[in-house]
């Protein structure tokens, strides 16, 4: 369906605006889902965006002219609210930097303002902020969209076009109106792009009941503002708009999200950016420790809409379980958005830690029964595992993976553009015997055998700093998935002294990539990257008994 607003309508559409106020017609009456509901219905977007106009229109037009297709198709599915990804809006034409960072941009009313753009007769606000705000009054839906925002600045600091320039979140209510604006704050590069002078977390409260908080594809390694909704807000819903670039082995797109979901038990709704090339894309509803309800990651241009029914936290608890029924998924023809024609590819190109400076060593994969104490500049974890090795169907012709045991306590650096503090633990997989074969992939055409099973993997470190760090469950697998939640078990268990984390394999898996428990010490971000490792005599002894505790308690 080509949806078009012409100025006749919006117009017209105005006129039936003021005419409701008037009379009061409640918007309840719209409402899909209500404050009573154990559930509600949200959808998220994996987009491949236009990149260049072959017409009159701008690059921003037309990828909200595609939005709307998206949000018309999402109406059939009765879904309440609808996420979009980050940067697959409002696009430049322009390699000028000076000229692109402003040529897409449009103020964003404050959402104290009550503004509903649709309905603004000025040339203040982009026509394709416009687009979204009507579609979303149209189709009666919460929307939520990307779109870089200038503000008009003066004096010391100001760029020489009077503008600050953000990477913003913008979340529509059924009317149209703007009723949050979030600011990216963990830029990843993007030159040109200011950040306000601290973080600030945004929230949005729906007529369904349901609170939600907005963060931005890099912001999810961070503490602030990411951990403020569900550590000082009591914010249980994300809304994650993201334009990822995947890197093994630990941080592909979507076992970034499940991990983040899982550790902080909340339901995430997480959009992404598609684009093959650079191992873009990646799109999920979670669930929190329930699981996800669907994840999607394509080796192709893809324009998917993938709608669940998703319980509500209340009172610290979901009374309904996920519901497969209530699952549903569309992906776009050529025919219907033209993007996968233009963006096609069958390039993969995802990054790769620097695991140098990791402490590692190489499974014997014909040992069935391994148990390992290995430390990292004084980390000691201990990892357990039982496997079954094969060896029939290892060939000369044949791919499989070889695993290695991984611990890491320093700083790396996310692609130059910032450093961090990490501490993980775990098991990653190698293409080869050799260490550079670790967090590569085989290509998924090829001629790829599964010899090794794991029947049981137990991964315990402990942790005394418990205000700095964050720890998540990190699983992925050959089908480019992370395990969904009835394949693992992580917990955490708060002493006096320190924290243990505790995580296992709960059922056999052949499947089996990546598992490790992931934490980020945030005290040592921004510091220097570490460039090599220290190996530390374990204390065995401590490890074994914080280990019988959790076995008693699982």
């Amino acid at each position: 369906m080509n949806v078009q607003y012409s100025v006749l309508k919006i117009e017209t559409m105005k006129f039936f605006w003021e005419l409701c106020v008037l009379i009061l017609l409640p918007i309840a009456s719209y409402q899909l889902s209500s404050p009573t509901s154990p559930s509600y219905i949200g959808a998220v977007v994996e987009y491949s965006p236009v990149h260049q106009s072959q017409n009159e229109k701008s690059i921003s037009v037309l990828n909200a002219e595609n939005y709307l297709k998206f949000i018309v198709k999402a109406s059939q599915y009765a879904v309440d609210v609808i996420v979009f990804p980050e940067s697959s809006l409002s696009m430049s034409s322009s390699s000028n930097e000076t000229i692109a960072r402003t040529e897409a941009a449009s103020y964003i009313p404050d959402p104290q303002d009550n503004v509903v753009p649709c309905y603004d007769d000025k040339e203040k606000y982009a026509t394709s902020l416009k687009l979204i705000s009507c579609a979303a009054n149209e189709h009666r839906m919460y929307v939520v969209v990307n779109h870089r925002e200038k503000v008009d600045c003066s004096g010391d600091g100001c760029p020489a076009d009077g503008f600050l320039t953000y990477n913003t979140n913008v979340a529509f209510d059924r009317r149209g109106q703007v009723i949050a604006r979030y600011r990216k704050y963990n830029l990843f590069g993007e030159r040109g792009t200011n950040i306000t002078s601290e973080p600030i977390p945004s929230t949005f409260t729906t007529d369904f009941g349901v609170t939600f908080g907005l963060f931005i594809c890099f912001d999810i390694l961070f503490q602030t503002p990411t951990l403020n909704y569900t550590r000082n807000l009591g914010v249980t819903d994300i809304i994650f708009s993201a334009h990822w670039f995947s890197e093994l082995p630990y941080l592909f797109s979507v076992e970034a999200q499940a991990a983040w979901a899982y550790a902080n038990d909340a339901n995430l709704l997480a959009a992404g950016y598609n684009y093959p090339r650079t191992a873009s894309g990646g799109s999920g509803i979670y669930i929190g420790r329930k699981g996800y309800s669907h994840v999607i990651y394509e080796n192709k241009a893809s324009n998917v809409l993938v709608v669940s029914e998703i319980p509500k936290v209340i009172n610290g608890k979901r009374s309904l379980n996920i519901n497969q029924n209530m699952v549903q998924t569309y992906e776009f023809k050529t025919a219907e958005i033209s993007t996968t024609e233009e963006n096609r590819t069958g390039i993969y190109l995802h990054k790769t830690d620097k695991l140098k400076p990791y402490t590692t060593e190489l499974i014997d994969l014909t040992q069935s029964v391994q148990n390992k104490t290995i430390c990292d500049r004084g980390l000691c974890c201990q990892i357990n595992l039982k496997l079954k090795f094969d060896e029939s169907l290892v060939k000369t012709d044949t791919n499989y993976y070889r695993y290695r045991f991984s611990v890491f306590n320093g700083v790396r650096s996310f692609d130059g553009v910032a450093t961090g503090g990490v501490k993980t633990c775990g098991i990653i997989h190698c293409t080869d015997d050799t260490f550079e074969g670790c967090g590569q992939i085989f290509d998924l055409t090829g001629n790829n055998v599964k010899p090794t099973t794991f029947e049981s993997i137990e991964v315990l470190m402990q942790e005394v700093d418990k205000q700095n760090t964050f720890y998540m469950p990190i699983t992925f697998a050959k089908d480019i998935k992370p395990l969904n939640a009835s394949g693992f078990f992580f917990d955490s268990v708060d002493s006096d002294e320190a924290v243990n984390h505790y995580m296992r394999l709960t059922k056999p898996n052949d499947d089996l990539l990546t598992f490790a428990i992931y934490g980020r010490n945030f005290r040592l971000d921004g510091t220097e990257a570490s460039a090599s490792s220290v190996i530390f005599v374990a204390p065995l002894l401590i490890l074994s008994t914080i280990l019988a505790t959790f076995l008693v308690m699982c």
